[in-house]
């Protein structure tokens, strides 16, 4: 395998989910590749263009990718020109010049003064180059991949034929998918058992994995089965009427478990509390996954210390957790744990 250095820029407003993720992405398949060193929010991984490629491809948190072609000090203008000019010959060439949160600003303009960048779409160019400044550097690289808005919109909430309010948006559904650890290459079952309309099978559904999508209202199932299927979904994704936390589900095994418990008032099935929900959802989680697999759930920062203790106590041990604000009045903590 011929490897090259690739440049891998993450979401900068979720760094640690979006590092998470790509770390999840490796291990998943056991690519073949090293991850080198991290500069900010750019971390460098040595592969070939194929898997980078793919990489991206399942990846929520990725912004950009492309091949390495230097890195210079931020203020040696000149010698950022001559790379810059070493890869004139080619034909519709363009470069963007990138100041990550105020980095080398001064030296962009200097690079502008005596550089004439001109004037072309991203799209009309047959290559594109970036030269971020960052943290004293100048990052040179060909920009093979860059996240669009079309990844996930036609996905989102709002444009489903089944929409709920307050339903986790696909980017983040994506990205808790891909921190389970799920192969799709090795057929992993994904469960989701509080899947409500169907936002995370249908992320797992848009990357090959199959998956159950179970819940205990009635409504949200046949809100799910509809959207499923609008996806053509439905050979990939089971749906299941089964409550979470009772032993409907104990029957089943799964590969990896990814899901949203609801946390509303008006979510929660009348006579429990949302602690007693969470303490039997993972009693039966920890039954239901496999030995060395993944859990993947959020919860209010509220419950934060009551589940660590739960978990350790039906046979998880705790990966990871991520803090994610969804407004003034809530922020969740991301759990990845694996069963023992």
């Amino acid at each position: 395998m011929n490897r090259n250095i690739f440049v891998f820029r993450l979401s900068n407003e979720l760094f640690s989910l979006a590092l998470s993720e790509l770390k999840a992405i490796l291990l998943s398949d056991a690519m073949e590749l090293k991850i080198g060193d991290r500069i900010d929010e750019f971390l460098f991984i040595y592969t070939d263009t194929k898997t980078a490629l793919n990489i991206c491809d399942r990846a929520s948190l990725v912004i950009e990718m492309g091949p390495l072609i230097d890195i210079v000090d931020e203020s040696d203008v000149a010698e950022i020109i001559r790379v810059v000019k070493d890869l004139q010959h080619e034909v519709d060439i363009c470069i963007f010049l990138d100041s990550v949160r105020g980095f080398g600003k001064e030296y962009i303009k200097q690079f502008l003064n005596a550089y004439n960048l001109g004037h072309k779409l991203w799209r009309r160019c047959s290559k594109s180059l970036k030269i971020s400044f960052v943290n004293g550097i100048a990052i040179v690289y060909e920009v093979l991949y860059r996240r669009r808005q079309l990844k996930f919109e036609e996905r989102e909430p709002q444009k489903r034929p089944c929409y709920r309010p307050g339903t986790m948006k696909p980017q983040l559904a994506r990205t808790l998918v891909n921190l389970s650890r799920v192969s799709p290459r090795l057929k992993h079952l994904l469960l989701d058992p509080f899947c409500g309309v169907g936002g995370i099978v249908l992320e797992a559904c848009s990357m090959n994995i199959p998956a159950l999508c179970s819940d205990l209202d009635v409504k949200m199932c046949l809100c799910a089965k509809k959207n499923i299927e609008h996806f053509y979904c439905d050979n990939k994704v089971d749906i299941l009427i089964a409550d979470a936390t009772r032993n409907s589900l104990r029957g089943y095994t799964a590969d990896a478990i990814v899901t949203d418990p609801p946390y509303g008032i008006q979510s929660i099935p009348v006579g429990t509390s949302l602690v007693n929900l969470v303490k039997e959802f993972i009693a039966i989680s920890s039954d239901v996954i496999k030995s060395g697999r993944y859990m993947v759930f959020a919860v209010p920062i509220e419950l934060e210390v009551k589940v660590d203790k739960l978990l350790t106590n039906y046979g998880f041990e705790i990966e990871e957790k991520h803090l994610n604000m969804v407004h003034g009045s809530l922020t969740r903590v991301i759990y990845v744990a694996v069963r023992l």
